[in-house]
């Protein structure tokens, strides 16, 4: 069956392309609607055969999307923000999908929403697929939604493994805060409007805790939750974004109690397992820190393979979520579990330098040389330099004088001007009786300017 691609859009030149670039092997159709673009928005999309429509804003999300859906000639529509793309290995899963429905229907698709930091994710989901019914419309000023017109069609809904890549939490200071004034606009209308929507303080909430207004965010989380008639994964969502700002105000009891409510909820989930061990983290309980982040590690990986369990949820950088874990056993004297999880994790990381930059603090920091120079002979090739300079101090140690001058020799020729390394191996070779050697390097030591130290 035929699919449309709808998107609203203004000045996105930034994100447009990559986004068409993601949809343009299943979209039969791709419709623009601009709301008053000054950049290249536009000529970008005509260059993908997209159908353009001008648009004035209302400051309504909902009628803007509207008005795209309008224009689908599709069987089904799949709507898309300009920083949002189809994840490559997803594009199977989204045309499995579209194939005749007896009544209306929408799929909740899973968004990756990747952070500041380029490497974790909060996961949230989205009835972003749906069939292109007459009736099925968005409702909500902002953080608009097709599911209540769904209900009231009396159509279904269901979960898929179709993912999508959102990068609009990246966004430059700047940009990200005109973005969150805007929408704060708009969500503190929306709870004018309707004082008593639990998802609109919900998301009103969400937004002050964007901008570092934690007071304001929690008076509002409360407030949804006094209303909530939310499905349990909302539930547990609303709890662990609760409990976050209360950690931010120090109500640590408050925050404690509504993170195991909410597990209660949904058990496999990674936010409040999260929330709880940085707690045990910041009072210095190591052990339960341990408890805390060896759960929540295990159902990272569930979330890897199945997708999310509550309605928002967080996916963490599995090399990141391994050195955290070896470093908590290193804390509590562990060095051998440290290193026997970064082991295992290499295994399914072999390319990691990261990991093996960690393997080699542990041997250093042991102080136990025979277990470093096993662990330096493991883990190469890892940063040439870092490696050899490692491996010259382990035998140092060791008085393996010979073996060591090899060791620095190899790095002498990665860095010949680096004076640090040319005086240890002229050291070593005064040591080992090589004068001739050692006075070589001494003069050339000479010529090194101090920067170069």
């Amino acid at each position: 069956m035929t699919l449309s691609v709808c998107m609203i859009v203004k000045d996105e030149e930034q994100f447009l392309e990559d986004c068409l670039k993601s949809v343009r092997e299943v979209a039969d159709q791709i419709v623009v609607v601009d709301t008053g673009s000054t950049d290249r928005t536009v000529e970008i999309a005509r260059s993908f055969n997209a159908e353009i429509h001008n648009f004035t804003w209302q400051n309504n999300f909902s009628a803007a999307r509207n008005e795209s859906i309008r224009y689908a000639t599709s069987d089904w529509i799949l709507w898309l923000d300009a920083d949002e793309r189809l994840m490559p290995e997803s594009v199977p899963d989204l045309l499995k999908l579209l194939r005749p429905e007896p009544k209306p229907l929408a799929y909740v698709l899973q968004i990756h929403n990747l952070q500041k930091d380029g490497r974790n994710y909060k996961l949230s989901g989205a009835h972003r697929l749906f069939t292109n019914h007459r009736a099925i419309s968005f409702n909500g000023r902002i953080h608009e939604q097709v599911v209540y017109s769904l209900a009231a069609l009396k159509g279904e809904e269901r979960e898929c493994d179709v993912r999508l890549l959102h990068l609009g939490y990246g966004l430059e200071a700047e940009v990200q805060n005109k973005k969150n004034k805007r929408n704060r606009k708009l969500l503190e209308r929306m709870v004018r409007e309707e004082p008593n929507n639990a998802y609109a303080h919900f998301t009103l909430a969400q937004n002050y805790g964007l901008t570092g207004e934690p007071v304001k965010a929690l008076k509002h989380y409360k407030i949804a939750y006094k209303l909530q008639n939310f499905s349990k994964p909302m539930q547990a969502s609303l709890l662990n974004t609760m409990a976050e700002t209360e950690l931010q105000l120090k109500k640590t009891e408050s925050a404690t109690t509504h993170c195991h409510r909410s597990i209660q909820l949904i058990p496999n989930q990674v936010g409040a397992y999260y929330l709880l061990y940085k707690m045990a983290l910041n009072t210095q309980n190591i052990q339960p820190a341990l408890k805390w982040i060896l759960k929540l590690e295990l159902n990272n990986s569930k979330i890897k393979k199945s997708g999310r369990q509550i309605s928002t949820d967080v996916f963490l950088d599995e090399i990141l979520l391994g050195s955290e874990i070896a470093g908590l056993y290193i804390k509590y004297k562990q060095h051998d579990k440290a290193l026997d999880y970064l082991r295992r994790l290499l295994k399914n990381y072999p390319d990691s330098d990261e990991i093996k930059r960690n393997m080699l603090q542990i041997g250093t920091d042991s102080g136990d040389f025979d277990l470093a120079e096993t662990i330096l002979k493991e883990v190469q090739p890892v940063e040439l330099a870092l490696y050899w300079d490692l491996l010259g101090l382990v035998l140092l140690k060791r008085q393996k004088f010979n073996e060591a001058i090899s060791a620095y020799e190899h790095l002498f020729k990665i860095q010949p001007e680096h004076m640090p390394t040319v005086k240890k191996l002229a050291g070593l070779y005064a040591k080992t009786g090589d004068m001739v050697k050692a006075e070589a390097l001494i003069r050339h030591l000479n010529t090194l300017s101090p920067e170069q130290s």
